[in-house]
């Protein structure tokens, strides 16, 4: 399942109404929260693991994102695990011996 590692800095003036508005927009497009992380000492930067069926629906999450409330994207990796995993049928097929 592809997933997104995205780190964040929230509006310092409403952290928590921005991150509202973060997780509203994930829950909006499709996504699973696997993990979120908030960096100790500084209360407005947060790390979030995203998860779902579709790299397409990562990328439009960090496009609304990118357009929405007062902050800043600082990374934002997309890990599309499911071309890493079986080899279609042609790649497993046995070949054909010489006669």
């Amino acid at each position: 399942m592809p997933s997104l590692q995205l780190a964040l800095h929230l509006d310092r003036t409403d952290v928590f109404g921005t991150l509202e508005w973060v997780l509203a927009n994930a829950r909006r497009t499709g996504l699973t929260l696997q993990q979120m992380h908030l960096e100790d000492g500084r209360a407005y930067a947060v790390r979030l693991v995203c998860a779902a069926p579709a790299i397409e629906l990562l990328e439009l999450f960090v496009r609304r994102v990118a357009h929405g409330v007062d902050l800043d994207i600082v990374d934002a990796e997309f890990i599309d695990d499911s071309q890493d995993a079986t080899p279609d049928a042609a790649t497993l097929a046995p070949e054909a011996l010489a006669a």
